[in-house]
Parts: C-alpha cells; structure tokens; sequence
C-alpha cells in the first residue's frame, strides 16, 4: 500500500478531519480516499473542504509581508506552525472479503488512522445503485455546497468519467433523487456534461 496522505485528527460516522502527512501532496477537493480501521473496517470518503491554518490551537497564523520562499529562507520555524486539513464526507464501508456498502459504517474511522488515496478497483465498488449519492446531496458542511462537492465526486470517479453508460444511470438516480428541483437538476446535469 503506498504512503498514507493524511492522519484522522476528529471523526464520526459521517464524516472525518485529517490532517495531511509532511511532504504528502495535498488532495484536492472531490478526491476519493479510503482509511483502514483497527476493526478491519475500510471507511470510504469524499474530500469536502481543504484548509491550511496554524496548528496551534485558538491561534491564527498572521502576515508577515514574505514570500513562501522568504519565509522558509529566513523563518523556517513559521513554516513548521502550519498545517493543512482536509474534511471528508462518509460515503460507504467494507468488512474484510466483504463488498462495499454505500451507507455510514457503524464505527467511525479512529483517531490516528491514517488516510489513503482509494485506489481504482475500490471504487469500482461505487457503482449502481449510486446510493452514495443520496449521502453527497444531504446535510453536512454548509461551507461546502453539496451540489459543487457531487460534481467534483463524480468528475473523479474513473467509471464516471470514461464510460457513458455509467453515467447515465448515475444521471437516472439523481433524476430520482431531484425530481422536484428540476432547476437544480439541469444545473448538475449541466456541469457534469462541460466536463465530460
């Protein structure tokens, strides 16, 4: 398994903080990552907001008038006060030799579990009957639209993205789901096809 790229800092069952591993490239918004529990549970989630700020609790980081590149020449200890963060949305779980249900698993990831990037084969586990979709469109971060995170989810889906009947049934459920948004739904259905 390649290297982690973030460590669990907070959890529940629907959703999780990491915060991203030194020298790990940050994941972008959208991203697919998967956490392997200590009860040999696999949590799947959707990256929902990326955030850099101080790792000292209660305390901003400030400006200072330097460059990155200053900074890192001249005050390299600020540069060590930093921290970036990802959320993520829960959108299924596996048990070991099981298949991937696209519900919230009954435990959390745990605190200090570390997050990777879920790799192709797992998420071809995320097919019909998209009812992880259902878990994108409700509740959660209210800084995150849910429509914005549902179009870079299924953006990155590799399925999704290469094979036009998958598409179109993921289209059919969220049809379903939107039946009475048809604004809403023209807006998604829209976006997904520009990037296509």
């Amino acid at each position: 398994m390649q290297m982690h790229i973030g460590e669990i800092v907070e959890s529940n069952t629907a959703s999780f903080i990491a915060e991203v591993a030194r020298g790990s490239e940050v994941p972008a918004f959208g991203s697919w990552v998967e956490i392997k529990t200590q009860q040999g549970i696999t949590v799947y989630g959707v990256i929902n907001l990326v955030e850099y700020g101080s790792s000292l609790p209660g305390r901003r980081a400030t400006a200072l008038g330097k460059s990155r590149d200053e900074l890192q020449r001249e005050m390299p200890q600020v540069m060590e006060l930093l921290r970036t963060a990802f959320h993520a949305k829960v959108v299924g779980y596996a048990i070991p030799e099981g298949p991937i249900i696209q519900s919230l698993p009954p435990y959390p990831a745990g605190i200090h579990d570390f997050v990777h990037p879920c790799p192709e084969d797992a998420l071809a586990g995320f097919g019909a009957p998209y009812d992880y979709i259902q878990l994108l469109l409700d509740g959660g971060d209210r800084s995150t639209p849910n429509d914005e995170l549902l179009i870079a989810a299924l953006k990155k889906h590799p399925a999704l993205s290469t094979l036009h009947a998958e598409l179109i049934a993921a289209g059919r459920v969220l049809s379903r789901l939107l039946k009475d948004d048809h604004q809403r739904l023209q807006t998604v259905l829209r976006r997904l096809q520009q990037s296509s």
